[in-house]
């Protein structure tokens, strides 16, 4: 089968490329593993996809190149996205800066798309995989699981590793690495971390205001406020999705990765304990769980106690708890995998792509966008505004490409 374009590979950054190459006049053709287009997309924001966000800068990402970030994200930005997807028929809804399809549906993003595919007449095959790429003298060859493909322009949107079962399995690192394309390594990332505190188990579905501080070989690496969840296995919740990768990395590399969790961070140490001397004093000769209540959830401040030195109706020393509330360890062993990982962090190196086209510097003709890429944004619809734009940026011009050629043939 023949197409100017292939796209390998049906997720957000695939759908945007295929739609910007067709709208150039190119045929294009995509090609999805699975047996539906768009399911990760589905899911994204807890099925409301948030699409992007209206306060974009490029500390919001992980990337070894985060001057190539900066560029790409300044070619096609959070403004475009909106009118690329007003232009679909997505009217934006803005909340704290996080940008939602207007009727809060993930399926209106990926039926708008799918509408806008199916218009400009993209072609789509399901449920075959390619296993090699292979550059040829005019346009590549590509040998997928029930057929040979012929093209003059690929562009590789196959995902990465996290969340497998809607469509990701890591392939097209492979591809890209068989090309000669140098890959970081690659971690999961927005994901929960295990620890190996016996506490946890103990406090499973406590959800509790806090910053999160990873450390890494004992010095402060990143940190993060937000609702935590705490789970049997350890933590979760946003401001630890927000630095799971990096955690992943520090064990990838054998470094001692631990995170702290601040209970009562807009109080500094000694303001705590002092809180808590006047508290001890304002109700002592009562029951220690009148001192207790409205501190924090009642099953956290009773383990809190314990790690303190607190027994039964003995309280510990105010300053012992005063430490344990802003310093409550979660020493991590592992993250939870790519199974739980919303995104991965690592993947080819942006030194080998340019950051207007996305093309491949190695392979002319070839295209690398989305996840596949070495960038990983936090939560807050950073990671889709990284697909749209390398999605957009390569799609058109992989399709102007196209189009010129065809008129001098």
């Amino acid at each position: 089968m023949k197409a100017d374009i292939i796209v390998i590979g049906g997720g957000a950054s695939g759908l945007a490329a295929a739609i910007c190459a067709a709208r150039q006049g190119a045929s294009v053709l995509i090609l999805e593993r699975m047996a539906r287009i768009g399911k990760k997309l589905l899911a994204t924001g807890n099925g409301k996809c948030n699409f992007t966000n209206r306060s974009m800068e490029v500390h919001c990402y992980h990337s070894r190149k985060p001057s190539v970030v900066r560029q790409v994200l300044e070619y096609f930005d959070e403004k475009m996205t909106e009118d690329f997807f007003m232009g679909l028929g997505i009217l934006p809804k803005e909340r704290d800066g996080y940008v939602y399809p207007n009727s809060m549906q993930s399926a209106s993003v990926l039926d708008a798309l799918r509408f806008e595919l199916e218009h400009l007449g993209v072609g789509l095959r399901t449920e075959d995989e390619i296993y090699s790429i292979r550059p040829k003298e005019r346009g590549f060859l590509l040998q997928g699981k029930k057929e040979v493909y012929h093209c003059r322009r690929v562009i590789l949107a196959c995902g990465g590793k996290a969340s497998d079962k809607l469509g990701s399995n890591g392939s097209g690192y492979i591809l890209a690495k068989n090309l000669g394309h140098r890959i970081i390594p690659v971690v999961p990332a927005l994901t929960g971390l295990k620890a190996k505190e016996k506490s946890y188990k103990a406090l499973a579905g406590v959800r509790v205001e806090a910053e999160v501080t990873l450390l890494i070989d004992g010095k402060v690496s990143d940190r993060h406020r937000g609702e935590v969840q705490l789970a049997d296995y350890g933590i979760s919740g946003i401001p630890v999705f927000q630095l799971s990768g990096q955690a992943a990395y520090g064990l990838l590399n054998g470094r001692s990765v631990v995170c702290m969790l601040d209970f009562f961070p807009e109080l500094p140490e000694d303001t705590l304990r002092q809180l808590l001397v006047k508290r001890q004093k304002q109700f002592r000769g009562r029951p220690a769980e009148v001192f207790e209540t409205g501190l924090l959830n009642r099953k956290l401040i009773h383990e809190c106690l314990r790690l303190a030195g607190g027994r039964g109706e003995l309280l510990p020393e105010m300053s012992a708890l005063a430490g344990v509330l802003k310093h409550f360890p979660a020493t991590i062993t592992e993250s939870r995998g790519y199974a739980q990982a919303q995104v991965c962090a690592g993947g080819v190196d942006l030194k080998e792509i340019h950051p207007k086209s996305c093309e491949s510097i190695l392979h002319p003709g070839l295209y690398i966008v989305g996840e596949l890429l070495d960038a990983d944004g936090i939560c807050g619809g950073y990671n889709l505004q990284w697909a749209w734009a390398t999605g957009y940026l390569a799609g058109t011009a992989a399709g102007k490409e196209c189009h010129a050629s065809n008129r001098t043939n």
